[in-house]
């Protein structure tokens, strides 16, 4: 994207119901909710004027930004060809991974607790922000690979849950 005429890469990742945004380097949890948006944690009330493809003005308390985003393109996640040997699955098989190498700070669920779809299920702390993780079907937590403390490899099976 191109901000007051100076370009930066992107990347936007969905984590459960958030987003972790990285831009030039610097990382942000973001959270749209109703007509505001909360990065890390911080409520921005922001107005967007015209299209961010085309180019538009971004409106902040404090400023004014001309936006345009040059390319959007969407990264899908892909399965390695051994998904079981390396402790990477797909997760819409009911196994909940890492969206991100880090630590695990907290372990809300235990093998046998029903949950529901988009339900918090581990809290991961990755570059110093602590991430939701979320299921992302409902049904019985059929088992739990890790504990509080324990570091992970982004897209390593957290937890399994059977729908």
């Amino acid at each position: 994207m191109t901000v007051n005429g100076q370009e930066y890469e992107v990347t936007v990742e969905k984590n459960g119901g958030d987003y972790r945004v990285d831009i030039g380097g610097n990382v942000y949890k973001c959270l749209v909710k109703d007509d505001k948006v909360l990065v890390n944690g911080e409520v921005v009330p922001v107005a967007i004027e015209g299209d961010l493809e085309e180019g538009a003005k971004v409106i902040s308390a404090d400023r004014t930004l001309e936006l345009k985003l040059e390319q959007v393109r969407e990264i899908e996640s892909f399965a390695l060809e051994e998904p079981e040997e390396r402790g990477k699955a797909d997760s819409a098989s009911g196994a909940v991974v890492a969206p991100m190498p880090g630590k695990i700070m907290a372990v809300k669920v235990r093998p046998g607790d029903t949950v529901k779809a988009n339900q918090v299920v581990l809290v991961l702390e990755a570059m110093k922000m602590e991430n939701e993780v979320q299921t992302e079907v409902a049904g019985k937590v059929k088992e739990v690979k890790v504990k509080a403390g324990e570091t992970v490899e982004g897209g390593q099976v957290l937890l399994v849950v059977e729908p």
